[in-house]
């Protein structure tokens, strides 16, 4: 009786321990691969991939962030397009060129299915292209999930009377409208990483496509 006493005090004493301890949070250092990629940095990016593990106040969620770049071209390739060379996309479609139309902002090009598209120069002197509806051409660069942690800066502005300033919300706003299936696209949405490759900040622009 003794020696099971003792065994069950042994046992007793290693869950004290445990429970003692649980609130160490051990974790691995971020690769450098990440930090060189994403250390303070931010990105025209999209949201999507929202993922969680636990319940309630324990909860920990992960999150995908794709991002973007403007398509951009050489300056000398738009200036000297002519009808029928083929417009290829960043997005992975292609556009055969039908008429082309210089002005003093910059080339406007028709192809033979009604669809036009806007070049205008940058201010590193490449071509960057929209559609007639301002709507602008991106190009996929990379995706990483990453962590949503709750002391994110989440900043909305997309407000179109808003003119002044984002409004400074966080982590249960930004989550809310994750849920509700809020479109975070490179169009509306700039993010940006601290030194070390955490998400720090998530800013929502208007946009007439939101």
């Amino acid at each position: 009786m003794k020696k099971l006493m003792t065994i069950l005090c042994a046992l007793l004493l290693v869950c004290f321990a445990v429970t003692a301890f649980a609130d160490v949070a051990v974790k691995p250092n971020t690769p450098e691969t990440l930090k060189t990629l994403l250390g303070g940095k931010s990105f025209c990016a999209s949201l999507s991939g929202l993922e969680s593990i636990g319940e309630d106040e324990d909860a920990k969620f992960t999150i995908s962030v794709t991002v973007y770049e403007r398509d951009q071209y050489d300056t000398a390739l738009i200036e000297n397009l002519a009808p029928h060379d083929i417009l290829y996309f960043g997005n992975g479609t292609a556009a055969m060129v039908m008429e082309v139309i210089p002005d003093e902002f910059g080339v406007t090009v028709k192809d033979g299915f009604e669809n036009t598209y806007i070049f205008s120069k940058n201010e590193e002197g490449f071509y960057t292209v929209t559609t007639d509806t301002d709507y602008p051409l991106w190009t996929e660069v990379f995706t990483v999930k990453v962590p949503l942690q709750k002391d994110i800066s989440f900043l909305d502005w997309s407000d179109p009377e808003n003119l002044e300033e984002p409004v400074k919300l966080g982590f249960d706003e930004l989550l809310d409208l994750l849920l509700e299936g809020t479109d975070f696209a490179p169009f509306n949405t700039r993010v940006t990483f601290d030194e070390n490759g955490k998400l720090v900040e998530v800013l929502y622009n208007y946009s007439p496509w939101n």
